[in-house]
């Protein structure tokens, strides 16, 4: 990911290194009580985000590997992450995702992303996707910043997200 961005953006010390919580039990990407969720574990590592998973039967595409949507999934979870250091509620407005390889079922694999670039509410995000030396996909994404009541307009209680300020 080194060649794509100069350097990201710092996430500030809300959340200092090590673990995060999930956004919330029932996530897709993280959430623990989400029976179809590979249960995406997120670190902070400096001014990036590392996440660490293994997929199963239940994310299948071909056999024996992922379905290109779980990792487009895993790419965005990675993006959202990014923004729990700063405590920032934002939503996907768009996500580019390039394939390189296919990603293995029950294999470790690392998604990291940094906030490279931010323009008022917009917010443009990196991320890689790897099986130890090996590239699976890389993103590009940009979010937008909203107000916490936009969750709550769909269904959130107030402080339900407070990993992203909502």
């Amino acid at each position: 990911m080194e060649d794509r961005i100069a350097a990201p953006l710092p996430l500030g010390d809300l959340l200092v290194e090590g673990p995060f919580p999930p956004h919330h039990g029932g996530c897709f990407g993280c959430g623990p009580s989400n029976p179809a969720s590979p249960r995406i574990v997120f670190e902070r590592r400096g001014d990036a985000v590392r996440g660490t998973f293994t997929m199963d039967e239940r994310h299948q595409g071909a056999p024996g590997v992922a379905h290109g949507g779980i990792i487009a999934a895993a790419l965005d979870e990675a993006s959202g992450a990014v923004l729990m250091p700063l405590r920032l509620p934002a939503v996907t407005v768009k996500l580019d995702v390039s394939f390189s390889s296919p990603a293995r079922l029950h294999q470790e694999l690392i998604v990291t992303s940094v906030l490279s670039a931010r323009a008022g509410r917009k917010l443009f995000i990196d991320t890689e996707l790897t099986d130890g030396d090996t590239v699976i996909a890389t993103g590009r994404a940009i979010f937008v910043e909203v107000a916490p009541e936009h969750f709550q307009r769909y269904g959130a209680t107030p402080g339900e997200l407070s990993s992203v300020g909502a």
